[in-house]
């Protein structure tokens, strides 16, 4: 209670929205959500959804964060995430993992990328229909195509199954490069070093105990 207004936690309420949203995509989507804002992180909301006894919410709770990243920047990309692991049964992807190529020049930051299969997957809002965004989005398959990998695309208004085939055919014409064949690498050249993860700056700041804390 500050000044007369009743106050909770950050993990307190991220576990009654979780709770409140009651469906795994959505409860997901609000983690990854919290976790962009800068909030707290997966692991460590997972940490405190352990010390709560399987009361209601919980199940949902423990199931949502087990497939929550920190890396995702909307919630769309999420949705893609899900789509991509949950609808159309593919390994886990990277989000938004730097990509470059062997003169340390980034040739971009895919949403999604299956770096076994050499697969780049984009979400296209509606932000990307003006025409000097939609010029960027060709240059920038082109670029990605350029080096060998495969590129696929899923627009508002896919449906799940949709997006899934979609997801499912590109992975099936994906080159599965040998690493030394790639013309790409995630190797992070000196000019661009590895940024903190979310979970280093919350320790850091000396975060996770009151993060974690019932």
């Amino acid at each position: 209670m500050v000044a007369g207004l009743p106050l909770t936690t950050t993990q307190r309420a991220l576990f009654d929205e979780v709770r409140r949203r009651g469906s795994l995509w959505s409860a997901v989507e609000a983690i990854d959500m919290a976790a962009a804002a800068g909030l707290i992180s997966a692991w460590v909301f997972a940490i405190y959804i352990g010390t709560m006894n399987s009361r209601n919410g919980v199940p949902l709770a423990r199931h949502a964060v087990s497939l929550a990243v920190d890396e995702s920047r909307s919630p769309r990309e999420t949705w893609f995430r899900l789509v991509w692991t949950l609808q159309a049964g593919l390994p886990e992807p990277l989000v938004n993992e730097p990509v470059y190529d062997h003169e340390g020049r980034l040739i971009g930051i895919p949403d999604l990328l299956d770096p076994v299969a050499g697969l780049v997957g984009e979400y296209d809002g509606a932000h990307h229909k003006s025409v000097e965004q939609h010029r960027r989005d060709v240059r920038r398959e082109e670029d990605f195509r350029d080096h060998g990998l495969e590129y696929v695309t899923v627009v508002r208004g896919d449906s799940r199954n949709v997006a899934a085939a979609r997801v499912r055919a590109a992975r099936g014409r994906a080159k599965f490069l040998p690493r030394e064949s790639c013309a790409w690498t995630l190797e992070r050249p000196a000019w661009d070093p590895r940024p903190e993860t979310l979970d280093e700056r919350l320790g850091r700041l000396g975060l996770v105990s009151a993060l974690t804390r019932s």
